[in-house]
């Protein structure tokens, strides 16, 4: 029992931990600052655009898109990735012997 205990009480403790986290980064403004630093990029781009245009310039739009797309790839999440595709390949082969099968045993 005393197990149980202290297995409930950390997790409950982790996830209070985590609830005051979030809970104080919102209440600070720590998100709101965040989608603030992004937009303030983005006016810096637009002007950086508009001093272009006057000035004549060629326009790229790759020179005032900023890039935010992560990739997040890896080894093990590509040997994951092809496990899966592989589990669901042999699910649906599978699924479909199986349900003609049946097909055949019904329409006998």
């Amino acid at each position: 029992m005393s197990r149980r205990y202290k297995v409930f009480k950390w997790t409950f403790l982790f996830f209070f931990v985590t609830f005051l986290t979030l809970y104080f980064s919102q209440l600070t403004g720590y998100y709101e600052y965040q989608n603030y630093t992004k937009m303030t990029l983005t006016k810096e781009q637009i002007q950086k655009f508009e001093q272009d245009v006057k000035e004549g310039k060629e326009i790229d739009i790759e020179n005032y898109v900023v890039n935010t797309d992560k990739n997040y790839q890896n080894r093990f999440s590509k040997v994951g990735l092809q496990l899966s595709r592989g589990i669901s390949t042999i699910v649906e082969k599978s699924v479909i012997k199986i349900f003609g099968t049946i097909s055949g045993f019904v329409s006998e």
